[in-house]
């Protein structure tokens, strides 16, 4: 024990890495910057490794390949020294996750509620951010977004893959299997999704060159859907977020056999820090509900979903 730095020199390194800079630490830390600036200058000193290489810019840093090293294990060490003393006082250290509106309404919400329900001692906190989160200033430990193909980073952990086919209410179903071309047709405002635009469906189902003034846009997928349930029309649904409608019947394949894979993946994406206990627990938690292995890279191992959609669906 007698080699280790001390606590508050170690609480300044990964505060600063995690924050993006000394003046971010030391707000956290409520101390100053100049404190945090020779606390990690002795750290280093006492390791007898540069840690953190400062740039020319307000703040700025660069972690070390030593930096890199000896971070997981500060934020491991911190995380655990936090849950100890929280149990302790009897409280816990909030978890929170992120993900845009329709995914947290329709899938991730039922099943956070589960987790939490595992794990009744941690409170659970669910916000909605559409983009990419800022993991510092929004607090989030655990994010899942909604990314494009082209964009998936090497080590993304892939979570679900969608497939979109056509879906309308068990009403509409007789009326719009036979006439496709005569029915409203629902569409989420996504312009770099192809496959959720009719436009892309036109000449599979034989529509006439006038049916874009058939088109109801909405500006988000629980719009599409909500209209789809209520027999507005024909809606491009989005699997496995809307298998709960396709299991309770709400909602009916018009085409069981015509669907496309969708161009984005929905992807999980930890706090850099990682330093909340339970993050590698959700995720997991997570992939099995999914149905999906744990992978990277857009390649992630696709089994049975807990809510599977017809059977009968197949690529275009």
């Amino acid at each position: 024990m007698a080699t280790l730095p001390p606590l508050n020199a170690l609480r300044a390194f990964e505060a600063s890495v995690r924050l993006g800079g000394f003046a971010r630490a030391a707000a956290e830390l409520n101390v100053s910057t100049s404190a945090v600036s020779h606390q990690i200058r002795s750290l280093e000193e006492t390791l007898g490794a540069r840690l953190l290489e400062r740039s020319t810019g307000v703040g700025g840093i660069r972690v070390t390949p030593a930096g890199a090293r000896l971070l997981p294990a500060v934020s491991d060490a911190l995380s655990r020294l936090g849950d100890a003393c929280a149990e302790i006082r009897g409280t816990a250290t909030r978890l929170t996750v992120s993900a845009n509106s329709p995914f947290s309404s329709m899938w991730l919400a039922r099943r956070l509620a589960e987790f939490s329900s595992l794990h009744p001692d941690t409170p659970l906190n669910a916000v909605v951010i559409e983009g990419e989160p800022d993991f510092a200033r929004d607090g989030i430990d655990l994010a899942i977004v909604h990314v494009p193909l082209r964009r998936l980073k090497p080590d993304d952990d892939v979570l679900l893959q969608e497939s979109v086919f056509p879906v309308c209410s068990p009403e509409l179903y007789p009326f719009a299997s036979r006439a496709v071309c005569r029915c409203r047709l629902l569409q989420e405002m996504h312009e770099n999704s192809p496959e959720i635009d009719w436009r892309n469906w036109a000449t599979t189902f034989g529509l006439p060159d006038d049916f874009e003034t058939k088109i109801v846009r909405y500006s988000s997928f629980s719009q599409v859907i909500g209209a789809a349930v209520g027999g507005a029309g024909i809606a491009l649904g989005r699997a496995p977020l809307i298998d709960p409608e396709l299991a309770s019947g709400r909602l009916v394949p018009v085409f069981p056999d015509r669907s496309r894979a969708a161009s984005w993946r929905f992807v999980l994406r930890r706090n850099p820090a990682g330093r909340h206990r339970l993050i590698d627990a959700l995720a997991t938690f997570l992939h099995a509900e999914a149905g999906t292995v744990e992978t990277s890279a857009g390649t992630a191992d696709v089994m049975a979903p807990v809510m599977q959609s017809p059977r009968s669906v197949r690529d275009v």
